[in-house]
């Protein structure tokens, strides 16, 4: 099995996923510390348009969602201001309102991405959202990322890892360098109708903080213990981390996390790194058609290679 091991080390794809304003504000700041501490680097998705967290409330109803909001003490970890937003509060803006501070994260040498112009309606609505209005969400969000960058982006990661055909297709006029839209075990191409598109998938492999906290382990620092095991046997890990959660209450279990994967001779690199690495090795992507099916601690479904 080809893996991500080199002579300089084992590598593992970092995405980073900010999902709303305070995230933005407050947890990439704290995460680009934590980086820069341990020569570490990542892919970071940036919401563009507003933080409409508090619609999430509409989910109530959905199996596990309210158990997961509790497990993981959503309330705090959040905070009120943002669980309201879109809803009793005003909607604000993430990625767009902090300009200066996104151009700090390709600065300091990391990779940026869009990751939803409109998060939480990408997330409930996708499958009942038309071809055109697909379009319209993923434009936009690339048109301000090209606001702020002034290049457009080269890299989008679906909200909640949820995709489909239109969404990719769409993708494909893009110019892509690679999407990472959904969960799987390594890079490959997507099938859509038999035919495969020339857009690599970098999915996250790997469990995330709060898909496990409170349910498989009892603390942060136990699950990172054994998210680096697994890293250590994966053939292309990727570990998306959220601003909110990594750069916010779990920022010190974190930071352990990633001295821990520098004593093991882990490589934390962006997605693009990792990808780069895998097509070195001269072997053909695989071409995967997408399903969705569910997640452990995870509320809802997921895309992922079938």
């Amino acid at each position: 099995m080809l893996t991500a091991a080199r002579a300089e080390g084992r590598l593992l794809g970092l995405r980073i996923d900010v999902d709303t304003h305070d995230g933005m504000r407050d947890g990439v700041p704290r995460l680009l510390e934590t980086l820069g501490a341990h020569a570490a680097r990542g892919t970071f998705f940036l919401s563009m348009g507003p933080d409409r967290s508090g619609l999430a409330a509409l989910n109530l109803l959905r199996p596990g969602f309210l158990a997961k909001m509790r497990r993981t003490r959503a309330a705090s970890l959040y905070g009120w201001r943002t669980m309201l937003s879109g809803t009793l509060l005003p909607a604000r803006p993430v990625a767009t309102a902090f300009p200066d501070l996104a151009r700090r994260i390709v600065a300091e040498g990391h990779e940026a991405g869009v990751h939803a112009w409109d998060h939480r309606r990408w997330q409930d609505r996708l499958d009942r959202m038309s071809p055109g209005e697909i379009a319209l969400h993923l434009d936009r969000g690339r048109e301000a990322f090209a606001a702020i960058f002034g290049v457009l982006p080269r890299t989008f990661a679906a909200p909640a890892w949820l995709t489909n055909d239109a969404a990719l297709l769409h993708q494909e006029g893009l110019d892509l360098a690679f999407g990472s839209d959904c969960r799987g075990t390594e890079p490959f191409l997507p099938e859509v109708e038999g035919r495969a598109l020339h857009t690599p998938q970098v999915p996250t492999t790997l469990p995330t903080l709060d898909e496990a906290l409170g349910d498989r382990f009892g603390t942060a620092l136990a699950f990172f213990d054994a998210t680096l095991a697994e890293v250590l046997l994966a053939p292309w890990p990727v570990l998306t981390v959220h601003a909110e959660a990594e750069g916010g209450p779990y920022a010190g279990d974190f930071g352990e996390f990633l001295g821990r994967a520098s004593q093991a001779d882990v490589r934390v690199v962006t997605l693009g790194e990792l990808l780069e690495s895998r097509l070195a090795t001269g072997e053909p992507l695989l071409a995967r058609p997408l399903v969705t099916s569910p997640v452990p601690g995870r509320h809802g479904r997921v895309s992922r290679p079938r």
